[in-house]
């Protein structure tokens, strides 16, 4: 199998001279904003970045789809991003931050 495809577009990043991981977001200001959340908005969040929809979240919780869509509008406002599929990514790399390895293992022991 040929790597020449992979190799053209290195070189073309090259040429023009972006770097490809410059041009991926910054998430440590979202990170931060995650001390500021409620618990339940913390909950909220996290179930964003396992991928969960307003109706899961709200069986889950037992609370209202409207309740969720309060609880998701907070959370991106205090994390400053744009979307719920923006608050996911900052909530899968928070999570992927904040596992421990004991605790991992722990678990799956």
């Amino acid at each position: 199998m040929s790597d020449a495809p992979l190799r053209s577009r290195a070189v073309a990043y090259a040429d023009d001279g972006t770097d490809p991981i410059d041009a991926l977001p910054d998430w440590s200001e979202a990170l931060a904003g995650v001390v500021h959340l409620s618990v339940r908005e913390r909950q909220v969040f996290l179930m964003l970045g396992a991928g969960h929809s307003n109706r899961s979240i709200a069986a889950r919780l037992r609370v209202t789809e409207r309740t969720v869509k309060a609880h998701v509008a907070q959370v991106l406002s205090k994390l400053r991003v744009e979307s719920r599929l923006q608050a996911g990514l900052v909530a899968h790399a928070y999570r992927v931050m904040n596992e421990s390895p004991i605790h991992s293992q722990s678990r799956a022991g």
